[in-house]
């Protein structure tokens, strides 16, 4: 017996050498973080009372989600989770249900913020004023028929506690609806610039606010939103027959208007100023109605106010 002892703790001497050396002590390595268990909360997106909180536009200029859309959720902490939207393309309300978490652990909330479109840079930020949620909008946005881009409408939702799962999802920005015609015109993009050079994308601070309306205060500091085609884009010949184009902007007033240039799919370019005060609010939207003449690879310039006439249109994104 005593035998075996003495073996046993040679043995542990042994290895505790070959490990550490004789004059080094071991350092246990931290784990790595990991993600935590996936969640088995499932929350519902509905709309709110205001008919303006959806993701693609129909007939009556109504937003609706499409099939996968992705949202940013809060869910009771600070850290960004990614849940997915699990009904088709056209509902109005729908599950979604957890996807993915990021690395880390984050401070407690005491209820739910969601935000869409998902991106793993968004935060639930503090400061010495009040808590927020920031957010980049982008400085390109994607031509869809008829609608917004994918991705390009921003709107957030918050719960009442961390026993509501019903998201009412309200947008947080405004829209500008170009609206073209024009023989033989073919767009490949439309640009937006402020001519005072108010920002319109890069980085912002939402608020989401339960049982009311969300603001949105940009903090980053560019100027000009593309809205880039795909594939080029032939619009129709008349008025009647026009073709939209949806760019997502920050609300806000633009002191001194805006441009809006298009460029033609195959080259040149078409540039429209309104060069007065514009107040582009939550929820609504603005048109700008023209008639597009680009001649290929040429310039062609213009100076213009609102439609025909120089009257300013706006209506609810509903």
């Amino acid at each position: 017996m005593a035998m075996k002892s003495f073996i046993f703790a040679l043995a542990v001497l042994m290895v505790s050498c070959q490990a550490g050396g004789d004059d080094q002590l071991s350092t246990p390595t931290p784990s790595p973080e990991v993600p935590d268990t996936p969640s088995e909360l499932v929350f519902r997106g509905i709309i709110a009372e205001e008919d303006g909180s959806r993701v693609f536009l129909d007939e009556k200029v109504r937003l609706h989600w499409n099939a996968d859309d992705r949202i940013t959720l809060f869910e009771g902490t600070t850290r960004n989770k990614q849940y997915k939207f699990m009904g088709e393309d056209g509902d109005n309300a729908g599950d979604f249900e957890f996807v993915k978490a990021g690395f880390g652990t984050g401070n407690d909330l005491d209820r739910y913020y969601a935000l869409y479109p998902y991106a793993s840079t968004t935060k639930y930020k503090y400061d010495n004023v009040a808590d927020y949620i920031q957010f980049t909008l982008p400085a390109t946005q994607t031509y869809a028929e008829s609608s917004v881009g994918r991705g390009a409408n921003v709107m957030v939702a918050v719960t009442a506690d961390l026993e509501d799962f019903d998201l009412l999802f309200r947008n947080a920005c405004s829209f500008l609806l170009v609206r073209l015609w024009g023989v033989e015109q073919t767009v490949g993009s439309v640009t937006l610039t402020t001519n005072a050079g108010e920002p319109v994308a890069g980085t912002c601070k939402i608020t989401p606010v339960y049982g009311g309306y969300p603001t949105l205060e940009m903090t980053g500091a560019t100027s000009s939103v593309t809205l880039n085609c795909v594939e080029s884009v032939q619009i129709g010949t008349t008025e009647q027959t026009a073709t939209d184009f949806w760019i997502v902007i920050p609300p806000a007033t633009y002191s001194q208007g805006i441009s809006v240039k298009v460029s033609g799919y195959y080259g040149g370019e078409q540039t429209f100023t309104v060069d007065k005060s514009l107040t582009f609010e939550r929820n609504k939207y603005k048109r700008l109605i023209r008639e597009l003449s680009i001649t290929d690879a040429s310039t062609a310039m213009g100076v213009n106010g609102w439609n025909n006439n120089g009257v300013e249109h706006s209506g609810a994104a509903e």
